[in-house]
């Protein structure tokens, strides 16, 4: 019902700096003011970002971050740089730089947690937090050098000496500084900041286009690349998949094994199992498991994870049957699960997650608190 309201008063602030945008420019012409001229063309660019981020990306902006993207865009080219608003205010400068030098910074601490959370970066949270303050940074230097080419271009006198840019270099490292700090926080524990949150649930919905596209290999190549790798916390190996290869036997031990690890799997950062491959990477294929062919294979595999794990991971869950020259093997692909997820286990469920190459039971406090951090409940 609000949504004819937020357009009309989104469509007027937009004409609104469009059209003084406008004026400041043909302002310029008369007066042969280059410098404005320049800022107020980059200036109304600006604003079909949003537009421009739509049509070619389907990258949603709210109309009420939009109106504080917009104001924010003027105020800092128009009232600051073009007109002098800030020549007599002395705090003028100091705020539009920090305020830039905080949304650079949490512009970065977003991009760095969604490639964190989803498995693109592995990194300790302390090089995630340097990586934020070398971004936050760097723009900000890349905004001095752009003033001072403007400068020696067209005498504009942005910059007003070596005190005025260390003094805007100063407060960008601070605001960085602080960002970053928070940003190691943020990571570690998983918890949401404030503006952040917005941009890091319009980056995890729009992740695609943040990430080149992944170059896809046959199913054989990735096996045996997964088997040069070795086991990891994200790669694991199983020998066989319900039959105790030394006594020959079925073992319900086994399946339970090869469940473990899938519900690790789905509680931590997602990743891959090798059913048929021995702890040294030796493939031993599926004949001890005895199936009478690969659909009963797929069957017994989908009823497994229905009854211990539930229907509603199978999603999460993609099963593969492969040849590697005379011997078959099973690759089991799980993605990373936003809810947890239980192993049901006798008369009893049961929590896993993966701490590097192994699958460890977590129960009392240490479970309650990786629940609430990992999960957010």
């Amino acid at each position: 019902m609000h949504k004819a309201p937020d357009h009309a008063v989104h469509l007027i602030v937009m004409s609104t700096i469009r059209l003084i945008l406008f004026i400041t420019f043909v302002y310029s012409l008369t007066s042969g003011r280059t410098l404005i001229q320049l800022t107020s063309l980059i200036a109304i660019f600006v604003t079909f970002i949003p537009r421009i981020l739509k049509e070619l990306f389907r990258i949603e902006i709210p109309a009420g971050f939009e109106i504080i993207y917009l104001m924010f865009i003027y105020g800092v080219l128009v009232m600051g740089e073009l007109r002098g608003f800030y020549s007599g205010i002395w705090w003028w400068s100091l705020l539009t730089t920090f305020t830039a030098s905080i949304a650079l910074g949490l512009i970065g601490l977003s991009v760095i947690h969604v490639l964190y959370k989803n498995g693109r970066i592995n990194t300790p949270p302390i090089f995630a937090s340097i990586l934020i303050f070398s971004f936050s940074v760097s723009i900000g230097a890349l905004w001095e050098i752009f003033e001072f080419t403007l400068d020696a271009l067209a005498h504009s006198g942005l910059q007003k000496g070596l005190a005025d840019t260390m003094q805007d270099i100063s407060i960008n490292v601070l605001g960085a500084l602080l960002v970053s700090i928070a940003g190691f926080f943020h990571i570690k524990k998983g918890n949401q900041i404030l503006v952040s949150t917005f941009l890091t649930g319009l980056l995890e919905k729009n992740l695609k286009s943040l990430s080149r596209k992944p170059i896809t290999k046959d199913s054989k190549t990735r096996v045996l690349d997964l088997i040069k790798a070795g086991e990891t916390n994200k790669i694991e190996f199983k020998s066989s998949f319900r039959t105790n290869l030394h006594t020959k036997q079925f073992d319900k031990k086994m399946e339970f094994g090869i469940l473990k690890t899938i519900t690790a799997f789905l509680n931590t950062k997602g990743g891959n199992l090798l059913i048929g491959v021995d702890d040294s990477g030796r493939i031993l294929g599926l004949e001890n498991d005895r199936f009478q062919n690969d659909d009963k294979i797929a069957l017994h595999f989908t009823n497994l994870i229905k009854t211990y794990i539930g229907n509603e991971f199978l999603p999460f869950i993609k099963f593969e049957i492969i040849q590697i020259e005379r011997e078959k093997i099973i690759l089991v692909t799980c993605d990373e699960s936003q809810k947890r997820v239980f192993l049901k286990s006798t008369n009893e469920e049961e929590f896993y997650i993966r701490n590097g190459p192994a699958s460890v039971k977590l129960e009392g406090s240490s479970l309650v608190d990786y629940i609430r951090h990992k999960f957010q409940i």
